[in-house]
């Protein structure tokens, strides 16, 4: 991770010095005599950070100097931001260019953001304070015998593409085969009435009980047998309500997702809905990673599950002995681990997929040793084979064999060794990226542009020095993790590609995070709370209990990056108020990402004026928010802004065209925005717009108009509602958004013109995705924040 940093640190010295802000550096003294020496410092240090991080797993004095040199990283990468803002806020002001006003502008900025303690010379002091302390780890890495190491790169485009074949389970038939013949075999003792048979699997994280239920339940004869299949994941925090939800929407499609946010729906009302749709039928229900060792957590469920017809079936993964027989399973199967030589089948199909037998037998002796590592894990042996792919000859697996980390006890134990190995062979911006996953919980269903928004949020996609969109090179970095194998469970929802992470992946985050990426837990009992990790808090999630809200005071928040919480709304209620909102923006200044659910304020507190570094914001589901602050659109920061289902928001004003940085606008069901301001076509760098309000029918001043949308030509994604009944076809006519890749269209109201003839006047009858609908409430369905487009 620090080697990541200081490359990025390095990239920012760079640009300072050399690429037309040097003029601005002069006017404080030393400060390029500063940047200079820091530039040489992290040269020679970045060199040896990729032995560095290997070694600290082992040796303490090394991980403690590496997380010296983070911690300060950290405070130089926030200053040299701080510098280019001021920069940044100059050029948008529209400012004289000369050495006094530039100095008055940065006394005025300093103090309105109140980012340091010294106003005028706050920046430089702060450069030249870090820089002393970056001397002295510079002169102590000659203790720890660091040696350089080449720097990984990114492995080929085509290669990242690769994946297993899910459709086969090396060394399971014989288990398939036994869970299929429980499945549908009926007897004669079954009636309509009485508890429906369970099959558990269980066994350790990692062997693969879930790649085996569903290779199970996409079986031809089980598809056929049963009347209708649902698959629901259960995961280590039990609400019995959320997998009701889950359930009913397995049993009646994606018509029913709008129940996941309705606004107060009793359990029993949700369990009635399902005994209605299982009535009379043969059901197959899979509950996926179930933890709770309690009886009374599925009661009303099990009562609920015995509506269904005789037949029916409810298949368990499971890694407790205790939940099967707590669910009462009529057969119990444990996975064993695999052998040795299934191991080596894996690692061989996925590593030497294209390589003929010949090639393979020559690798089977090293494959074999390698193999028993694995220790029977599947997915052990599936992240080796994702390393070794990359590895070139035999010699490269030998030096996989070899390695220190295998002697750890402490990383062995916990069958983190082969994550370690893929970890460090991968190219350290992209070792950043995956250790930022850590900041979700487990089982959360992750979208990958989601992913890439939230690395660039954080700077760890680097910044733009030639307009390149940095979206791509996220894409390159997610498509380098899932070629490793850190992810599993892809599908597509909504042309969005979406994945989780195994358990154990995500353990293995948090392990390699501990301290920096923290969670907080919000629980019933006076409200109370619980907070794991310990050091400097750099990344927190809030989870918030239902019914409970986020906390007013966070402890050690200072150095805050990003705060993202997770709570039930379904009730109606909200889950963050007011006060805890203006505690968090006055405690921490350094946020560059803020995810909150749920807020109850009427407008956001002037304190986020505080937050400079801010990129990220989403405040949906914010039911009692009618205005926006002036504070907010100074922040030219500011790349994603998430307002949907602020259901009372009333406005957007002008100034909203001063976030110039903005690259995603998200306000879909805003039901009482009437319109888009005209400020909104100085948002030029936009490349998704969701919730756009068109005057489709004149050029108005005051409104956003047909014609406006020629300006924001960078847009990839759209949504718009058209507001008018006749197209003012000359104006439609400017609009040519070349890059558009889907487009969704709503009318409001009666229109003249039909559907072919909106989109032929807008050029947007080649876009790879379009669709038009009548009803704008349609878009008011969505499922959380993090989920959304």
């Amino acid at each position: 991770m620090a080697e990541a940093l200081v490359s990025t640190i390095l990239q920012q010295v760079t640009t300072i010095i050399c690429e037309g802000a040097l003029e601005e550096v002069r006017l404080l003294r030393g400060v390029e005599e500063d940047l200079r020496n820091l530039k040489s410092n992290l040269t020679s240090i970045r060199a040896l950070l990729k032995d560095a991080e290997e070694k600290q797993i082992s040796e303490e004095p090394v991980k403690l100097w590496l997380d010296r040199l983070r911690e300060e990283s950290l405070d130089m990468e926030d200053t040299l931001d701080e510098w280019r803002t001021v920069l940044l806020y100059r050029r948008t002001d529209g400012a004289e260019e000369n050495a006094s006003f530039l100095q008055r502008k940065v006394c005025v900025f300093l103090r309105c953001f109140s980012f340091h303690p010294v106003r005028y010379r706050g920046i430089a002091l702060n450069i030249k304070e870090i820089n002393g302390r970056l001397d002295k780890i510079a002169e102590d890495r000659v203790r720890y015998q660091l040696t350089s190491m080449p720097i990984s790169k990114l492995p080929r485009q085509e290669e990242s593409k690769s994946f297993i074949d899910e459709s086969s389970l090396l060394g399971r038939d014989d288990v398939k085969s036994e869970i299929i013949s429980h499945l549908l075999c009926e007897t004669s003792k079954e009636e309509e009435g009485s508890p429906i048979q369970t099959i558990s699997i269980v066994g350790i994280g990692g062997i693969g009980k879930t790649a085996l239920a569903q290779l199970v339940y996409n079986d031809e004869n089980v598809k056929l047998h049963f009347t209708c299949r649902v698959w629901t994941c259960v995961s280590d925090i039990f609400d019995e309500s959320r997998v009701a939800k889950s359930i009913i929407v397995g049993l009646q499609g994606l018509e029913k997702q709008a129940i996941l946010q309705s606004e107060s729906v009793p359990l029993d009302a949700l369990l009635d809905e399902i005994r209605k749709s299982i009535k009379g039928m043969k059901y197959l229900l899979v509950l996926d990673d179930v933890w709770t060792e309690k009886d009374r957590d599925f009661e009303g469920l099990n009562s609920t599950f015995k509506c269904g017809a005789p037949g029916s079936r409810i298949l368990v993964t499971t890694r407790k002995l205790t939940v099967a027989t707590i669910m009462g399973s009529s057969h119990t199967i444990q996975l064993n681990n695999l052998s040795q030589e299934i191991c080596w089948a894996i690692i061989r199909k996925m590593a030497l997929r294209e390589k003929d037998q010949r090639t393979c037998e020559e690798f089977r002796p090293v494959g074999l040793k390698i193999a028993e590592k694995c220790k029977g894990l599947p997915l052990v042996a599936k992240t080796l084979g994702g390393l070794l792919r990359f590895k070139t000859g035999i010699q490269g697996w030998e030096n996989v064999l070899d390695s220190e980390l295998w002697r750890i006890e402490m990383v062995h134990k916990d069958v983190f060794v082969p994550l370690l190995l893929s970890y460090h062979d991968l190219p350290s911006p992209v070792r950043q990226c995956f250790t930022y996953l850590a900041i979700y919980p487990k089982d959360e269903l992750l979208y990958s542009s989601n992913m890439i928004s939230e690395w660039m949020a954080q700077g760890y996609l680097g910044f733009n020095v030639d307009d390149s969109p940095l979206e791509l090179k996220g894409c390159e970095y997610f498509q380098c993790l899932e070629a490793r194998c850190f992810f599993q469970d892809y599908g597509d929802n909504n042309y969005r590609l979406v994945c989780k992470m195994h358990d154990l992946v995500h353990d293995f985050a948090l392990f390699l995070t501990r301290g920096e990426f923290v969670k907080l837990e919000v629980f019933k009992g006076n409200g109370s709370s619980t907070m794991n990790g310990e050091g400097t808090l750099r990344h927190l999630t809030v989870m918030v209990e239902k019914g409970l809200y986020f906390p007013e005071f966070i402890p050690n928040a200072e150095k805050l990056r990003s705060v993202v919480s997770y709570g039930s709304i379904s009730d109606g209620c909200a889950t963050t108020n007011e006060k805890a909102i203006r505690n968090l923006f006055k405690q921490a200044r350094h946020l560059r990402l803020v995810d909150v659910v749920g807020y109850d304020g009427s407008t956001i507190p002037e304190e986020i004026r505080n937050l400079l570094h801010l990129r990220y914001l989403s405040l949906g589901v914010s039911r009692k928010l009618e205005k926006l602050p002036k504070a907010l659109f100074k922040l030219h920061n500011l790349e994603q802004l998430y307002l949907f289902r602020c259901y009372n928001l009333e406005r957007l004003p002008d100034e909203i065209g001063n976030l110039v940085n903005l690259k995603l606008l998200h306000t879909t069901g805003c039901l009482k925005l009437a319109c888009y301001p005209e400020g909104a076509v100085r948002l030029t760098r936009l490349t998704q717009l969701l919730g756009l309000i068109v005057r489709i029918d004149r050029d108005d001043s005051e409104e956003f108009s047909i014609g406006d949308l020629a300006k924001l030509n960078k847009l990839l994604v759209l949504t718009m509602k058209i507001v008018g009944n006749k197209i003012n076809v000359g104006d439609a006519k400017t609009v040519k958004l070349q890059h558009l890749q889907e487009v969704k269209i709503l009318v409001d109201g009666d229109i003249a013109e039909a559907e072919h003839v909106i989109l032929e006047s807008l050029n947007m009858s080649s876009v790879p995705r379009h669709s038009f609908q009548t009803d704008y409430h349609m878009l008011n369905g969505f499922n959380a924040p993090r989920n959304e487009w």
